[in-house]
């Protein structure tokens, strides 16, 4: 039996950020309804004269905290100042950069499901999403 899901590691970078609380808003949506919980998030920001700033989860209200479904448990935090001077080595100035880790919380109770039925993981890869739309549009194209 699993006890945690799957976990990804999204990286997102935005030339030119819009901060209207939509993607918090998303996150917040998908782990109240029990399919994700972020496990760890890191923003960095960059302005327009080269400055920047960074904010963890470790910064989020204790309501925020809970909204995402993020652990306290964690003696640490995933996201490390060496991940920040990596992603913010690329960033021009006036940009933003997002790195989230996210666990698949709905995969849990299905793999376990699986297991009890006497399947064993034989091979998991993740196709990203704009590879999964090229290959729809071009399926979808085909006569």
């Amino acid at each position: 039996m699993i006890k945690h899901g799957p976990i990804d590691v999204v990286v997102l970078a935005s030339g030119e950020p819009r901060m209207e609380g939509k993607v918090y808003k998303e996150l917040k949506r998908q782990a109240a309804a029990g399919i994700i919980r972020v496990l760890d998030a890191m923003l960095l920001i960059k302005d327009e004269s080269g400055k920047g700033w960074r904010f963890d989860s470790k910064d989020l209200s204790p309501e925020d905290v809970e909204a995402l479904g993020i652990s306290r448990d964690l003696k640490q935090s995933l996201f490390d100042s060496a991940d920040a001077e990596t992603l913010a080595e690329g960033m021009v100035p006036g940009s933003a950069v997002v790195a989230l880790a996210i666990e698949h919380v709905w995969a849990i109770d299905l793999v376990n499901a699986m297991y009890d039925a006497g399947a064993e993981l034989a091979l998991n890869f993740r196709v990203p999403a704009p590879i999964a739309d090229e290959v729809f549009t071009s399926l979808d194209a085909k006569p």
